[in-house]
């Protein structure tokens, strides 16, 4: 994953898009912070069966529990800036690239106006017509 994060670094550093810039910033930062994540993930489950022990040899199981019960709410209630941190993080987790996803937004977009070039003029034999869908396509990248 670290090699990952340097190659991602290397396309960031060479691009002079700004919306790729973003998506790439987004990009590598989510797998830092999935790298950390997953470190951190490690250390609570070797942790925990020591925490809990303590707890019950102390026998202050009540006290032992509000303190843990203090500090659940502050991670499963995050504020709109660690909720996107949280979002681009889960976002590296399963694999999903906004590069890759802008990427490919920008194709498809070229693909949709390169193929609307069509003649309209009274001996056009075109029989596609115009497009009744109510859909429009999106390149923005949050």
């Amino acid at each position: 994953m670290i090699q990952e994060v340097e190659a991602l670094q290397a396309k960031l550093n060479a691009t002079e898009d700004q919306d790729e810039e973003r998506a790439l910033q987004e990009d590598v930062t989510g797998k830092i912070l999935w790298l950390c994540w997953c470190g951190i993930c490690i250390e609570v489950e070797e942790l925990l069966p020591q925490i809990m022990d303590y707890i019950w040899r102390e026998g202050d199981i009540k006290q032992g529990l509000w303190k843990i019960s203090s500090i659940v709410p502050s991670l499963t209630n995050p504020g709109d800036d660690q909720a996107h941190l949280q979002r681009i993080m889960y976002d590296a987790g399963a694999g999903t690239s906004k590069h890759r996803l802008l990427l490919a937004a920008r194709a498809a977009e070229e693909a949709r106006w390169s193929g609307t070039a069509i003649s309209r003029d009274t001996t056009n034999t075109n029989t596609r017509g115009t497009s009744t869908s109510s859909q429009t396509s999106s390149t923005s990248v949050v």
